[in-house]
């Protein structure tokens, strides 16, 4: 019998995410060229550190991703390109809610709140469907809700 891991490759998803990952790449650099061409200076520090560097993470996490696809051993891919997919994802999604807060800090409180609040709501159905997946499951949302209230939550506060 053997003993699943809280990373489990999927060669097909991961194949999926390289191509979002470059997707979320190129608009992250047309995003981030209309900030400048904008004016820099009208947006959070904390905005435009998040998007640059949910760049190099999403690069990582494709290439991290590809991996799967030919490896063997594709644990140690799989768990790198998980953190970097997420954290990418997260830093921009972060980066919208405080975009939100300098037009109305209510708005980001909502986005924020509501956010938490559905992938709280995914991770029990998550769990419902699979019960014996709740350490991994319980670790990823953790991971999540901690990004978003350090990344997020706080600096609008």
């Amino acid at each position: 019998m053997q003993i699943k891991k809280g990373f489990n490759a999927n060669p097909h998803k991961s194949a999926n995410k390289v191509t979002i990952n470059s997707f979320m790449m190129g608009s992250l650099f047309f995003i981030l060229t209309l900030v400048i061409a904008i004016d820099p200076n009208k947006f959070s520090p904390f905005v435009i550190y998040q998007l640059v560097l949910a760049i190099p993470l999403l690069f990582v996490s494709s290439l991290a991703y590809s991996k799967i696809g030919y490896s063997k051993d594709t644990h140690n891919w799989d768990i790198l390109g998980w953190h970097t997919n997420n954290l990418g994802n997260l830093f921009v999604l972060n980066s919208v809610g405080l975009v939100a807060g300098n037009y109305d800090l209510l708005l980001a409180k909502i986005y924020f709140t509501l956010f938490c609040f559905l992938m709280t709501i995914y991770t029990l159905i998550n769990i419902n469907h699979e019960p014996k997946s709740w350490p991994n499951r319980v670790y990823k949302l953790f991971f999540l809700l901690i990004v978003t209230i350090l990344g997020g939550v706080l600096i609008i506060l």
